[in-house]
C-alpha cells in the first residue's frame, strides 16, 4: 500500500495515498482504501480535539479510547495535542491499520503515551469496563453495534463521542433500516436531519440505561455526510431515569406543516392535526436540548487558541450551534412556509426579526442555510409571513 504524509493540527500522519483510491469521477473514496482515513473529517477531528481538551481541564489525567481507529488519526491527535491526557488506547482489527497506527505513534514521539491494539472493537471495549474517560466511536457506517460496549467502558463522569455516516436511514430515506438499527421511526421532513440526530441521541440513552448510565448531549451537529454527537455521562439509575423522561415523539402534519412534540417515552400521540389531516410520527427520540451553550462556548474559546487551518469553517459552525442551542426542537424552511402561505419568499433575517420583536425565540439553524428555529405558535409564524 502506497502512503503519504499529511499534517493535521500539530500532528503528522502517514495515510493511504489519496491518488491511489479514486472513483471514476476522480474523487478520493476512503471506502476503497485498505486502511480507513477520510481527509474530509479534519474539521470534525479539530472540534473533537478541543472538546477533549475541555474534558481534560475538568477531569485531568484522561484515559482515552479510539476503538475504530483506521490510521489512528483521532487517537494520535488526542495524545499529541491535548494537555492532560495520560493514556490513549488506539485500536483497529485490520493488521494493515495496526501497522500504520504504530508508524504514526513513532512518528509523533508518543510511544510512552499511546497503546496500539489489533482486535475487534467490541471485544476491546468489553474487556476494559469502566476504564476510559473518553470513548470516540467513529465507524464506517452505523455506530449502533458498538454503543453497548462503549457505555460499559466509560467511567462515571466520562464522555462518549459518536459519528454516524448512515444519515439516510436516520433521516427517513430508509425507515426500516432505522427501525432495525435504532428502534425508532424516522420521518422524511424538511428537518429530517435534526430528527436523525435526535433519534441517534435517544438510542444511545436507552442503551446506556441498561448500565445505569445517564447520557446528556452537550454538542451535536450535522455536517457534510455525517452526524456527530458528544454525550456527557453520569452514573446512577435515578439520573438515567431523568434522562429517559425527556425522550418522546414528534408528530408532523404533511398537509399544513404543523408539528407537535410529546415529552413521554410511551405517550398517547395525537392523531389528527388542527387542519383535519392525519399526523405522522417520528420516534422515540431525544426531545430535550441537543446542545449545551456553555460547553460550546468553551470549545470555541479553545479553538481560537489552537488556530487550525479550518478555523473559519469551525467558528461558523459552532457559532451557529451556539445561536440555536437554547431553541426549541424542530425548525422551519422559509421556502416551505412561504409556499404554504402563498406568498413570495421573504428574507430570513426579516422573519427572525419579526418573531423576536413579538418576544419569541428565533434563530437560524446549522441544519439548513434556509431554516429558522422558533418557539412561536404556527399561527404567529404564518401571520408574520403574510405581513411581509
Amino acid at each position: 500500500m502506497e502512503t503519504r504524509f499529511v499534517n493535521e493540527g500539530r500532528t503528522k500522519l502517514e495515510v493511504p495515498d489519496p491518488q491511489r483510491f479514486q472513483t471514476r469521477a476522480g474523487d478520493y473514496a476512503p471506502s476503497l482504501t485498505h486502511v480507513f482515513y477520510n481527509p474530509r473529517m479534519e474539521l470534525c477531528r479539530d472540534i473533537s480535539v478541543s472538546a477533549v481538551q475541555i474534558l481534560a481541564k475538568e477531569l485531568g489525567n484522561l484515559r482515552v479510547c479510539d476503538p475504530l481507529a483506521g490510521v489512528g488519526a483521532r487517537g494520535t491527535r488526542y495524545a499529541k495535542e491535548v494537555e492532560g491526557v495520560s493514556k490513549v488506547l488506539v485500536n483497529d482489527r485490520s493488521s494493515e491499520a495496526f501497522e500504520l497506527i504504530n508508524h504514526n505513534i513513532e512518528l509523533n514521539g508518543l510511544i510512552s503515551l499511546m497503546e496500539a491494539h489489533n482486535e475487534d472493537a467490541n471485544t476491546l471495549l468489553w474487556g476494559n469496563r469502566g476504564r476510559f474517560d473518553f470513548v470516540d466511536l467513529d465507524p464506517f457506517g452505523s455506530p449502533a453495534p458498538f454503543i453497548d460496549a462503549a457505555c460499559s467502558a466509560l467511567i462515571r463522569k466520562g464522555m462518549l463521542a459518536i459519528t454516524a455516516t448512515d444519515t439516510a436511514p436516520l433521516s427517513g430515506t430508509h425507515a426500516r433500516a432505522c427501525l432495525r438499527r435504532y428502534g425508532a421511526k424516522p420521518l422524511k421532513t424538511e428537518y429530517c436531519h435534526e430528527l436523525g440526530v435526535r433519534i441517534l441521541i435517544g438510542f444511545c440513552q436507552r442503551v446506556a440505561g441498561k448500565h445505569d448510565l445517564a447520557l446528556t448531549p452537550v454538542l451535536a451537529h450535522a455536517t457534510q455526510h455525517y452526524f456527530r454527537i458528544y454525550l456527557r455521562a453520569q452514573k446512577g439509575a435515578q439520573r438515567s431515569d431523568e434522562v429517559l423522561k425527556q425522550q418522546g415523539y414528534v408528530s408532523h402534519c404533511y398537509a399544513c406543516g404543523r408539528r407537535v412534540l410529546s415529552h413521554k417515552l410511551v405517550p398517547e400521540l395525537p392523531t389528527t392535526c388542527e387542519c383535519g389531516n392525519q399526523f405522522s410520527h417520528a420516534g422515540p427520540l431525544w426531545a430535550g436540548k441537543p446542545m449545551d451553550l456553555k460547553f460550546i462556548q468553551k470549545v470555541l474559546s479553545d479553538l481560537r487558541e489552537k488556530k487550525f487551518k479550518l478555523a473559519q469553517e469551525e467558528f461558523a459552525l459552532l457559532n451557529q450551534c451556539a445561536e440555536e442551542a437554547e431553541g426549541p426542537p424542530t425548525f422551519y424552511e422559509i421556502d416551505e412556509v412561504a409556499k404554504r402561505v402563498g406568498v413570495s419568499t421573504p428574507k430570513i433575517a426579516k422573519i427572525i426579526a419579526g418573531l423576536r420583536k413579538q418576544g419569541y425565540f428565533a434563530s437560524r439553524t446549522h441544519f439548513s442555510g434556509t431554516g429558522f428555529r422558533t418557539d412561536a405558535p404556527f399561527g404567529i409564524i404564518i401571520g408574520i409571513f403574510r405581513s411581509l
